[in-house]
């Protein structure tokens, strides 16, 4: 059937386009035998022709173009094509419909539309969340949180730090005319290098389009790993750098007795240490702690040493010991605490944290990839060595 109607189709086509050429070809006629006609009227008049046989005349030329145009014939339709096929095969119609065509119908079992009709691997819809907080373990307490930060015009600092002991000589009380103590005065000056903090990540565009949470997440993800390496990188200098006092006085076994004796120790040097931080273990052997001994060299008979006011527990969940905050802390292990004047210590920076974005590093102009940067110049400067007791009081 449908052979057939292309057959027809092309059969209208070729038709239409010689009916076409017909009327062109009339149509030039006429205009030649309407020359004429107006040609006869002029040579009529100077004959002195009469007005019936001048009209009689023209009106046979006007008939004859009349029947010279004619009319074109009506192209048949794709529609009437589809209908007379129809009717020509109007019996084998019937016949199939009545056939085989009914009896080898195959019907399937209906279900329900669900997911597993999206077929292949990854066709499900997928939608992603923006980023949130419990997607990255975050919240850690800083080392920048324990300190001052200072603004550097240069990436060189220097600093004079006092020797120790600081010079000769000393005051004293002097009677009537006589000389007076001479003191002097020594400095070591201290040199710091900032350098960048830095690190980068490369994210193809498609992932950044496509993928919503790594808009928010990576600024984020990576502002927490640079504070991590932050943590780290000042918390091993300043472990080396200390060098107050460690000694633990004699019958001072207990984790709080041993950090008193650092406070101690810090006392007598005329610091007043404001922070403590721990390795995680340290603070949760202070909230169990539970003395239960007699100091050495007590009379017999005492009562067991108790601290009930050294160690206390905020509302907050602050531990303290004699109102020094206690803080645990991840980048301390192993054990290890850091008693400390914090403000003899300062973070030095010449250029705050930057945020960069590019797609000219490498070959990732032509990979469709953007490299993110972030960074932080900056060093550790530690005026008072002497200000910080560090040890390993657990294991």
């Amino acid at each position: 059937m449908l052979e057939e109607i292309g057959q027809k189709v092309d059969a209208s086509t070729k038709e239409g386009k010689e009916v076409k050429a017909l009327v062109d070809a009339a149509t030039i006629e006429a205009k030649e035998i309407k020359t004429k006609a107006m040609a006869l009227e002029t040579a009529l008049n100077e004959k002195g022709a009469t007005i019936e046989v001048m009209q009689g005349e023209i009106k046979e030329l006007k008939a004859k173009s009349g029947r010279m145009k004619g009319e074109a014939p009506a192209l048949i339709s794709i529609k009437q094509m589809i209908s007379d096929t129809i009717l020509e095969h109007k019996e084998a119609i019937i016949k199939s419909e009545r056939g085989p065509l009914v009896t080898n119908m195959e019907v399937k079992t209906v279900g329900v539309i669900a997911s597993a009709n999206l077929g292949g691997t990854g066709n499900n819809y997928i939608s992603y969340l923006d980023w949130r907080p419990g997607m990255e373990p975050l919240g850690q307490y800083r080392f920048r949180s324990l300190c001052r930060q200072i603004q550097s015009e240069t990436d060189f600092v220097r600093f004079p730090r006092a020797d120790k002991p600081i010079g000769e000589g000393s005051f004293a009380k002097t009677t009537e005319t006589n000389t007076k103590p001479q003191v002097d005065r020594d400095y070591t000056m201290i040199d710091v290098t900032l350098t960048p903090m830095a690190g980068f990540a490369i994210v193809s565009r498609q992932s950044l389009r496509n993928i919503i949470f790594l808009q928010s997440w990576l600024p984020t993800s990576m502002m927490e790993q640079l504070e991590d390496s932050e943590d780290t990188e000042f918390a091993n200098q300043l472990v080396a750098g200390a060098t107050g006092s460690a000694t633990i006085q004699t019958g001072f076994a207990g984790v709080p007795e041993k950090l008193i004796s650092f406070i101690k120790n810090l006392l007598i040097t005329k610091y007043r240490p404001n922070a403590i931080a721990v390795d995680p273990s340290i603070w949760a052997s202070l909230l169990v702690f539970q003395p239960a001994r007699t100091l050495t060299g007590a009379p017999v008979g005492t009562v067991p040493y108790s601290n009930p006011f050294v160690v206390t527990v905020g509302a907050d969940g602050m531990v303290r010991i004699l109102g020094i905050p206690v803080y645990p802390v991840n980048w301390l292990t192993g054990g290890r605490v850091i008693v400390g004047d914090f403000s003899k210590v300062a973070i030095v920076q010449s250029e705050g944290l930057v945020m960069r974005q590019s797609d000219s590093h490498a070959s990732i102009f032509t990979a469709n990839e953007i490299a993110f940067l972030l960074e932080r110049t900056e060093n550790l400067a530690i005026f008072r060595p002497d200000a910080f007791v560090t040890a390993v009081i657990l294991t």
